[in-house]
């Protein structure tokens, strides 16, 4: 079946059974690289080592394999899925994708089975969750049924903004990319609005911006207690209130706090402090963009364009958010 696997993958080279007694199972001149879950590589070991044998000769509990994810997170673009993915990093009992596989979506799932998706991802403890996330998982809903068919007791994460912050943050995002390639960028009045019908351009305001019919869909295939709607505009300015949601939505401890994280004043956003070093880590330059300033007048018709919309998340999913003022 090409779904409801949870067997984790090891390292090339290992078996799961012991070997019989005095049966020769390492293969000369072939060596096999464990890297450790949280980034240390480990030393070279012989090929066709038995799990068991290899776990205590390299004074580890177990072998990291690579296992299905018991979470995936969702979200909109420009809403902080690579920022709350670099914080949730710092948990112990947590182990991200540095990549986006968009296994589940149209353009990848006929090509690979779920072995395939299962060898991409991180080595792991079996006490460790596993998380991914890829964009075109919220919008694309066959995905959630594919997820679902994966694992049916899947934990899904939904991050969300302020829409119309999120529009600003995708417009920096387009107007630092037609600069760079020395093309001219229109205006974020006349990218979202149509002064000749006095109209928002739907296209480009609500595909991504009306978020009601992709959570939906989701609650028609996951249960709500399986669902957690993170708010991307707290992350940047509160991180730890909702890595904290998050360590409850898992059932796992609090092991982020106040000394993994700092405000950097220079870059104006929160950074981490990397465990057991003395280094740290920001997001990349192209993250915490200044927004454009908008006319306020400007800003008061998009607040009541998106009015109805959001009043219709915030029933959705029980719970209101500060998008209103």
């Amino acid at each position: 079946s090409r779904f409801v696997q949870d067997e984790p993958v090891f390292p090339e080279g290992f078996r799961q059974e012991s070997p019989p007694p005095r049966q020769a199972t390492n293969e000369k001149n072939q060596v096999i690289m464990i890297r450790h879950p949280k980034g240390r590589d480990l030393d070279p070991q012989p090929a066709g080592w038995p799990v068991s044998e290899a776990a205590s000769a390299l004074n580890l509990k177990e072998i990291p394999a690579s296992r299905p994810p018991k979470c995936i997170l969702l979200g909109f673009g420009k809403c902080g899925t690579s920022a709350l993915l670099e914080f949730l990093d710092l948990h112990p009992k947590l182990v991200s994708l540095e990549w986006e596989p968009d296994y589940f979506c149209d353009r990848m799932y006929p090509k690979y089975d779920l072995q395939w998706y299962v060898k991409k991802m991180p080595y792991s403890f079996s006490d460790q969750i596993t998380i991914e996330k890829s964009p075109c998982y919220i919008v694309e809903h066959d995905s959630h049924l594919r997820m679902h068919a994966m694992n049916s007791s899947l934990k899904v994460m939904v991050i969300i903004r302020d829409p119309i912050t999120r529009l600003l943050s995708e417009y920096g995002h387009y107007y630092a990319t037609e600069t760079y390639w020395g093309r001219s960028a229109v205006s974020f009045e006349t990218r979202v609005y149509n002064v000749k019908t006095q109209q928002f351009r739907e296209e480009q305001v609500l595909k991504v911006g009306d978020y009601n019919p992709h959570f939906e869909h989701l609650l028609k295939v996951f249960p709500r207690d399986q669902l957690l709607v993170i708010d991307g505009d707290k992350l940047v300015t509160d991180p730890l209130s909702q890595t904290r949601r998050v360590e409850d939505f898992l059932g796992i401890e609090h092991a982020i706090t106040e000394n993994d994280i700092y405000f950097d004043t220079e870059k104006g956003f929160y950074c981490m402090k990397l465990k057991n070093s003395e280094e740290t880590k920001c997001l990349g330059k192209s993250k915490g963009r200044k927004h454009v300033e908008i006319d306020p007048d400007f800003k008061a018709k998009l607040i009541e364009f998106f009015r109805p919309y959001n009043e219709r998340f915030f029933q959705l999913v029980g719970q209101r958010f500060d998008w209103l003022q």
